[in-house]
């Protein structure tokens, strides 16, 4: 992670992510309402229209929201590079909800990149990361990582 790496933040988690992101983390970073106006016209933003938006803007993501992410916009959207996608496993209280962040991002600093990247943190803040579509999967690239 550097300096140009941006960081979207789901509706689904709280907006505080977006300042640790760009505090402490020095990153630029938003958060999915403050988007603007859907382009659908709905109250709030669709999931396919936030995969495009990642996919055209070049956003690491982050969310809660796995089954939808992994399992279906992904792959539907055709991306074949993206720029990582982090995932908070479970819902869970604010405070808790902001120490993963924080572990989570401590994590993705160490890394080389996110590039392709599928990383997830559960709520006693254990991380796993895995090459996500795994291109060398070649039947199935999207599919679950880390399903057994």
């Amino acid at each position: 992670m550097d300096a140009t790496s941006k960081v979207l933040i789901d509706e689904c988690l709280t907006p505080e992510l977006v300042l640790i992101a760009r505090q402490e983390f020095r990153l630029a970073a938003t958060y999915v309402p403050w988007l603007g106006t859907p382009p659908r016209g709905t109250a709030s933003w669709q999931d396919p229209d936030i995969v495009e938006r990642i996919r055209t803007e070049d956003w690491m993501f982050v969310t809660n929201n796995r089954r939808d992410f992994v399992n279906k916009y992904y792959e539907r959207a055709d991306v074949e590079l993206h720029s990582g996608l982090i995932v908070i496993l479970e819902k869970i209280d604010r405070r808790t909800e902001l120490r993963l962040f924080r572990a989570v991002m401590d994590h993705i600093a160490g890394m080389s990149d996110t590039v392709n990247k599928l990383v997830e943190i559960d709520g006693l803040g254990n991380i796993r990361v895995a090459e996500w579509p795994d291109t060398n999967n070649v039947a199935n690239p999207w599919a679950d990582p880390f399903k057994w």
